[in-house]
């Protein structure tokens, strides 16, 4: 049992700093119940759960390697693809991204999909794929728009419009439902309000079947007064790639607030990088968001929509401890990543940073 003592510990429930201790024993938080083996003084640190990227294709699409080194997409669509059989447990990415406070990610195929594959969400450390699952079968995946009507029409040879794209989405659905019935969330990339009108038209006409959520809703400002289910949002700190993100801007996290529609931040790595995903969040602070609200989206929000706040998410009895030390308020630009911690075992540590 190690006890952490006079940390600013994150409470998901208040959204609040408080000054309190925490035990882990073994993989998990646990109330001290038995003789403290060890004790650390984290007077002066800032604590959070680990960060959750909701979308990215870390480990699928490796840094600096050419073809070889994709395996975030499939030109023919296959209900049984999955991205754990890409995952490569080995990627540079990991190490960058739990030592910017990064412990899980949401891993969803390339927007080159038009059919995507069963996502899943993985921890970021550990030497084999089926050690890092928290959970596969996450949701299907779909990314429609001017990235998959381009790749397909590449392979294919023929014009795909976005009439021809709703066809094979709905078929697509529908064989869901037939011989993947446990799989209840789909998850559409989309960009223009056209194709983010096309979801809630799916939305409608599936809606007793499937929960649809839309990943990037660049253009979901321009729909007012619609509703929406969670948008994985983001990311906005990127280059913009084609003419259907000629609106995006953190802007998006302001009307998101302000309309009241629920959203959790992305990378999209390595479309940002994911250590860029703490820029999202101060991102979202400038445009009026408070920091209580960013700190609940990126950890425990993050965990409920992804349906991992039983395993992790927040610094509580009973979870995974997946936790964070911050030499400072995490959402403050000159903020660094003291240590970091998977199932209560430090994965990075800062030279200078905290001695045990």
């Amino acid at each position: 049992m190690t006890r952490y003592i006079n940390g600013l510990v994150f409470n998901s429930e208040t959204r609040s700093f408080d000054k309190q201790s925490f035990q882990v024993q073994g993989q998990y938080f646990e109330q001290s119940s038995r003789t403290t083996e060890t004790e650390i003084d984290l007077d002066g640190y800032y604590i959070t759960p680990g960060f959750i990227d909701s979308c990215s294709q870390i480990g699928l699409a490796e840094i600096g390697i050419r073809w070889e080194g994709d395996d975030s997409y499939e030109f023919d669509s296959h209900l049984q693809y999955s991205v754990v059989d890409g995952i490569y447990p080995f990627d540079a990415a990991f190490q960058k991204a739990v030592s910017h406070g990064v412990t899980a990610s949401h891993i969803v195929p390339s927007p080159k999909s038009l059919i995507g594959a069963k996502t899943a969400i993985i921890h970021h450390t550990h030497t084999t794929v089926d050690e890092m699952v928290l959970i596969k079968d996450v949701a299907y995946s779909f990314s429609i728009g001017h990235q998959a009507k381009s790749t397909f029409f590449a392979e294919k040879k023929k014009p795909l419009t976005r009439m021809g794209i709703a066809k094979i989405v709905r078929e697509t659905l529908q064989q869901i439902q037939q011989q993947e019935p446990r799989i209840k969330k789909i998850v559409i990339r989309a960009h223009k309000a056209v194709d983010i009108e096309f979801v809630g038209r799916l939305q409608q006409e599936f809606g007793t079947i499937f929960d649809f959520h839309i990943i990037h809703g660049t253009e979901v400002p321009l729909l007012k007064g619609e509703s929406f289910n969670t948008v994985i949002a983001g990311p906005t700190f990127r280059y913009i790639e084609h003419n259907e993100m000629m609106a995006l801007s953190p802007k998006l996290y302001r009307h998101l607030s302000y309309q009241h529609i629920p959203f959790v931040f992305c990378t999209d790595h390595p479309v940002s990088s994911t250590s860029h995903l703490t820029l999202e969040g101060c991102l979202a602070v400038r445009e009026g968001m408070t920091r209580q609200d960013v700190l609940y989206a990126l950890t425990t929000g993050a965990a409920n929509f992804l349906g991992i706040a039983h395993k992790t998410g927040a610094i509580c009895d009973g979870l995974l401890a997946d936790f964070v030390i911050w030499d400072k308020h995490p959402l403050n630009l000159d903020a660094q990543v003291v240590a970091t911690y998977i199932k209560g075992t430090k994965v990075y540590a800062r030279e200078e940073g905290l001695t045990e």
